[in-house]
């Protein structure tokens, strides 16, 4: 499996639809265990009137799922792709995919002809921070006071990068919404 591995091509995304939303939250779900996937991605999918765009993903080698990928987009921000709900199986990680899944989901921001690509985590991915500096994403602290809750508790980092030739510019401390989501996402638990 190794020496196809890093062949691009065999790597598609499907859309999340309604049609194939319990594989998406299963998938999700085994990433990141203590979310509520379900919620997110039936809200995703009915579209959130705040957002300008929200696209989600299930990533396959050929006919296997092997994780999940997705951009969008606030109103306020027409111009800054995110990136959501990115995550590999266990399984298949360490052996690229993730970077591999990663620039794909940063060409398709481009190619919706977004100027700028942002991700926000926190400190404890410490595997996925060396993946984001590796493709040249600047890592900046995300500490906007009005935006803190009980919710996040860890230090939340914003990566960004530039898809045009103008220099990235940070996100210096903008309101994300953390806090409501925060909230929002604790009504599901």
């Amino acid at each position: 499996m190794k020496d196809n591995f890093y062949n691009e091509d065999k790597i598609r995304f499907v859309k999340i639809v309604f049609d194939n939303l319990e594989l998406a939250c299963e998938i999700q779900n085994k990433i990141f265990p203590k979310e509520d996937a379900r919620q997110n991605f039936i809200e995703q999918i009915n579209k959130d009137p705040y957002r300008k765009e929200m696209d989600y993903y299930i990533v396959y080698i050929e006919n296997i799922p092997i994780g999940v990928t997705g951009i969008y987009s606030y109103n306020e921000y027409p111009d800054d792709a995110w990136l959501g709900w990115f995550g590999i199986l266990e399984e298949y990680r360490k052996n690229g995919y993730g970077g591999i899944v990663l620039d794909k989901t940063i060409k398709l921001a481009k190619e919706k002809e977004y100027k700028k690509f942002r991700l926000y985590t926190d400190e404890y991915a410490k595997s996925a921070h060396k993946l984001y500096e590796s493709r040249g994403l600047v890592k900046e602290l995300y500490d906007n006071e009005d935006d803190k809750d009980e919710y996040f508790i860890a230090d939340i980092y914003i990566y960004s990068i530039s898809l045009t030739e103008e220099p990235v510019d940070l996100w210096n401390n903008k309101i994300l919404g953390l806090k409501e989501q925060g909230e929002k996402e604790n009504l599901y638990k």
